[in-house]
C-alpha cells in the first residue's frame, strides 16, 4: 500500500489566517473535527522557527506526532522558507514532541506545584531562557495544571482545544476549553479564536458521528448545511470475527490509493488485525523492507519502541490504532470493526498497576471511575473519516440506535440497500 498521504492546506480560510497572522498574543484555537485546528498550529509554529526562535510543538497521541512530523518533511519546501536541510531536520527530530516524552515521567495527579517546579527546573537548565513559544495541540488530552504553569515555560502560549473531543476525561464535562482559557489567562492575556467550519466530513458522516453523544449540545447545534453531500456510513452486521478480518482486507485491497484507518478499543485488537494481515495467504508486511504494495502501518500504546520507530519513520496506509490514538488523523476511509465491543468498553474500568501485584481504577476528574472508553470516543473515531465509514459487527448493539438528524428526523441506517 502507499505511503500514507500527508494533507496541510496551504490555502486557508479567513479565520484559520486571521488566529495565524493577527493574533500577537497567546492563543487557544477551538473547533470541532477538521476546522483545522492543527493546521493553524502547525503555521503558528513555523512563524518563529523561520525567525530563528526558540519554539516547541506538543502533542499527546504519539499517532498524532507521528503525523504532523510527516507532514513537515513532505512539505519542508513550502513550508520552512530559506532554512536549510539541516535546520529544518533539527527542528522536525527536536522541536516536535509528545509532551508526556519531553517532560518525562508525567501522572496526571500532578498538582499544579509539582508541575510548576518541574518546568522551573527545565527553564534554569537552559540557564533560565524561557521558549519563545510553546505550542500544545489538542490540548484537552492534557491537565488544568500543565496550563496553570505554561508560562513557565515560554513568553507566549498558543493552545488548540475541543470539548468534545476530550477522550482522557482530565477535565470536567464540557469545561476543558474554559479551563484551559482561564488557566491561561489567570497568567498572562490569552485570545480566543474559533474555527467554525468542517473541512473534513461529509454531511452524512458528521451526521452519523453526532449521534454518539447526544448530550453534546455544542455538537448538535453545529450547521451541517454546508458540508458536501456523501454515502451514507455502511453497518455491516451478522459477521463473524473471521468474516469482519476478512472484509477489512477485501476494502484495503478495492482502495490501493487511498488513507484508510482501521479503528478499535483495544491493543490486542490492533495486533489480531496486524497478524491477520501478516499471514502467509494475505502477503502484507510492515517490515521496513517490505514491498509498497503490501504494506501497511499500525500502533498501540506500550508496543515494542524498535516497531513504533518504524511508524514514525514511514506511515503507511492502511493503519491501525486505538479510539484513543486516532485523534487528529483524517482518512478517507475509516472502518471501525468488533463493534459489539464497544458497548463493554464504555463499562469496563481503566486500571494502572501500582506494583507488581496491584492495580487500581483510574478517575475522571470529577472523581468518577475511567471507563475504557466514552461515547466521545466513538464520535471522534467516525470523525476521522473524509467520504467512506464502514462500522462491523456480530449484531446492530444499542449504541447505533440514535437519530442521525440533529435529532429532528429519525434516520434509517439499516436500509434494504447495504450490502448484508
Amino acid at each position: 500500500m502507499p505511503d500514507f498521504i500527508f494533507r496541510l492546506p496551504l490555502r486557508l480560510t479567513d479565520a484559520q489566517r486571521l488566529a495565524i497572522d493577527d493574533y500577537d498574543e497567546s492563543l487557544v484555537v477551538t473547533g470541532g473535527p477538521g476546522s483545522g485546528k492543527t493546521t493553524v498550529t502547525i503555521f503558528r509554529f513555523l512563524t518563529p522557527v523561520k525567525n530563528n526562535q526558540d519554539a516547541l510543538l506538543f502533542t499527546y497521541n504519539r499517532t498524532l506526532l507521528a503525523s504532523i512530523k510527516g507532514i513537515l518533511r513532505n512539505k519542508a519546501e513550502e513550508l520552512f522558507g530559506d532554512l536549510d536541510e539541516r535546520t529544518i531536520k533539527s527542528v522536525i527530530e527536536n522541536k516536535v514532541s509528545s509532551f508526556y516524552k519531553w517532560y518525562g515521567w508525567f501522572e496526571t495527579s500532578y498538582d499544579e506545584e509539582t508541575i510548576g517546579r518541574n518546568f522551573s527546573s527545565k527553564i534554569s537548565s537552559r540557564g533560565g531562557r524561557k521558549y519563545a513559544e510553546i505550542f500544545f495541540d489538542e490540548g484537552q488530552d492534557l491537565t488544568p495544571s500543565v496550563f496553570a504553569k505554561a508560562f513557565l515555560l515560554a513568553e507566549k502560549v498558543t493552545c488548540g482545544a475541543d470539548n468534545a473531543q476530550d477522550l482522557q476525561s482530565n477535565f470536567p464535562p464540557d469545561e476543558a476549553l474554559s479551563i484551559i482559557l482561564e488557566k491561561l489567562n489567570n497568567q498572562k492575556h490569552t485570545d480566543l479564536q474559533p474555527l467554525e467550519q468542517n473541512f473534513r466530513n461529509t454531511k452524512e458522516i458528521f451526521e452519523f458521528a453526532r449521534g454518539f453523544v447526544p448530550d453534546d449540545v455544542n455538537v448538535q447545534e453545529l450547521d451541517t448545511s454546508e458540508l458536501p453531500n456523501g454515502e451514507n456510513p455502511e453497518i455491516l452486521d451478522n459477521l463473524s470475527t473471521d468474516a469482519q478480518l476478512s472484509k477489512i482486507k477485501e476494502i484495503i485491497e478495492a482502495n490501493p490509493a487511498s488513507n484508510i484507518g482501521i479503528l478499535v478499543n483495544y491493543g490486542n485488537q490492533v495486533v489480531d488485525i496486524k497478524n491477520y494481515l501478516e499471514r502467509p495467504e494475505n502477503g502484507y508486511s510492515c517490515k521496513p523492507d517490505a514491498p509498497d504494495n503490501r504494506t501497511f502501518s499500525y500502533y498501540y500504546n506500550g508496543m515494542p519502541q524498535a516497531e513504533e520507530q518504524v511508524m514514525f519513520d514511514r506511515m503507511k496506509t492502511p493503519f491501525i490504532c486505538t479510539y484513543d490514538s486516532c485523534k487528529g488523523l483524517e482518512f478517507d476511509i475509516v472502518i471501525m470493526p468488533f463493534f459489539n465491543d464497544a458497548e463493554r468498553a464504555l463499562s469496563k474500568p481503566r486500571k494502572k498497576r501500582i506494583n507488581e501485584n496491584t492495580w487500581i481504577e483510574e478517575k475522571n476528574a470529577d472523581g468518577s471511575i475511567k471507563m475504557w472508553a466514552t461515547r466521545n470516543h466513538y464520535y471522534v473515531g467516525a470523525t476521522r473519516a473524509r467520504t467512506l465509514l464502514y462500522v462491523m459487527c456480530y449484531d446492530i448493539p444499542e449504541l447505533l440506535n440514535f437519530d442521525t438528524n440533529n435529532n429532528q428526523n429519525q434516520v434509517n441506517l439499516f436500509d434494504d440497500d447495504l450490502p448484508f
